[in-house]
């Protein structure tokens, strides 16, 4: 049985990317436990939310993988690099990481949001940058990528509530506005 690199390499792809939705959902899990002690705060919950969507999304890579016959190690560094990317952002922002000092969700927010959207910036970059590695070039979904880049930005500059809650808000609707047209075919 021949085992083709495309494989190997969409299986770790697949597999980091796995280890985020079972962590994501397993947060979303205890949040709906009736038991549980934590006061639920809209804006960590959307992040979550949009992280386990993002993962949904980056999943449909798989298809360019096993599209790519000749791989490398470098290509393969690059392409894994964005599932590591979105991995280090979901752990950074479900409650009850390692990396959180409170137990407050709101005051883990931005404990963690400057760190998180600093990642969130460089998944967007790997975004743009991988539509290029599959032979795409720019395409409709990176307009969105350089959308998210420029408010990760900002974001990750600002401690402000406002405009984190106003960030959040476009985020969500520069996700659906996406999806929507992603859906009807009009941008891939």
């Amino acid at each position: 049985m021949e085992i083709s690199k495309s494989i190997l390499v969409a299986i770790m792809f697949v597999m980091i990317l796995s280890i985020g939705i079972v962590n994501i959902l397993a947060s979303l899990a205890s949040k709906i436990d009736y038991r549980a002690s934590q006061e639920n705060k809209g804006i960590c919950i959307s992040w979550i939310i949009l992280l386990l969507m993002a993962h949904f999304n980056m999943f449909w890579h798989t298809i360019d993988i096993l599209s790519i016959e000749a791989w490398r190690f470098v290509g393969f560094l690059y392409i894994i690099t964005g599932p590591v990317l979105i991995f280090f952002a979901t752990d950074l922002m479900l409650p009850g990481s390692s990396q959180s000092e409170t137990r407050d969700q709101k005051g883990h927010y931005f404990l963690v949001s400057r760190r998180f959207f600093f990642i969130l910036a460089l998944l967007q970059l790997w975004m743009i940058g991988v539509d290029f590695v599959f032979g795409k070039g720019f395409t409709g979904s990176g307009g969105f990528n350089i959308a998210m880049l420029a408010l990760a930005v900002t974001l990750a500059s600002s401690q402000s509530t406002n405009l984190h809650v106003w960030g959040t808000v476009a985020a969500w609707a520069i996700f659906m506005i996406s999806a929507v047209l992603r859906g009807l075919g009009v941008i891939v």
